[in-house]
């Protein structure tokens, strides 16, 4: 059995204005027995009560105790949503609260996913950022479906409409995956995971790149991150998680 030790972590989750509720919902990486957990939601915002939707999410992964508990994925899935479902039975208005979430799960010599919606979840591999999910959008459909390229929607608008969420209103198509750690890891032993909504990885896409400094420290890469988005404003709720570790 492999003993995970954190060696550096950070996080922020952080509302687009002052003016506005913060949607998104954060849980920063936490030992469930001999397993490490970490995950972000992100309330869909054109429906009431998503702000709640995304605590509900997180409240619930805070709950887990058992290892068996945090690997299966779909009595997660399925039990978030009979919580969220239970919040329009408390007011008739938040019968479409919705949220993404994307949660990971490290235990022995795996990676363990569960994905649903935009967030993304990435692992430092060399001295890049390998994502790991993939977005449950419309322009990402476009693109599996081979109608336009990744390149030729750059500009184009729509690229945050979700075709999936935690829901009572949509279906809920999530994603389960597992990645050994051996394909994680990095010169020094460590590995690297971090996970974003879409408010913020949408300024990493726009420039991938850090000094190689600061990409060799979770820490260094989530200020950097924050001090990005703020400096060229942003643009919806933002937030990140991000850990390095050792086995």
């Amino acid at each position: 059995m492999a003993i995970i030790r954190i060696i550096e972590s950070s996080s922020f989750c952080c509302g687009k204005n002052v003016e506005k509720k913060n949607e998104d919902a954060i849980l920063s990486p936490r030992y469930v027995q001999n397993g490490l957990l970490l995950a972000v939601a992100d309330g869909v915002g054109s429906y009431q009560g998503s702000d709640l939707a995304s605590i509900c999410a997180i409240e619930y992964l805070e709950s887990l105790t058992n290892v068996s508990d945090a690997l299966q994925a779909d009595i997660i899935f399925s039990d978030i949503l009979s919580s969220i479902i239970n919040l329009s039975e408390y007011k008739l208005e938040y019968e479409k609260a919705s949220t993404t979430l994307t949660f990971l799960f490290v235990q022995d010599n795996q990676l363990h996913i569960g994905h649903i919606g935009d967030c993304r979840a990435y692992a430092k591999v060399g001295n890049k950022l390998k994502q790991l999910t993939k977005d449950h959008t419309k322009h990402q459909e476009l693109i599996d479906e081979k109608i336009f390229t990744k390149k030729q929607l750059k500009n184009v608008k729509g690229k945050n409409i979700i075709t999936t969420a935690i829901s009572q209103v949509v279906p809920m198509k999530y994603d389960v995956i597992s990645i050994p750690l051996c394909e994680l890891v990095n010169n020094d032993r460590t590995i690297m995971l971090y996970i974003m909504s879409d408010g913020s990885h949408e300024h990493w896409e726009r420039n991938p790149r850090f000094s190689l400094n600061t990409m060799s420290s979770s820490i260094k890469f989530g200020n950097a991150l924050q001090r990005r988005i703020e400096r060229y404003g942003p643009t919806d709720d933002f937030s990140f998680v991000g850990v390095k570790i050792k086995l």
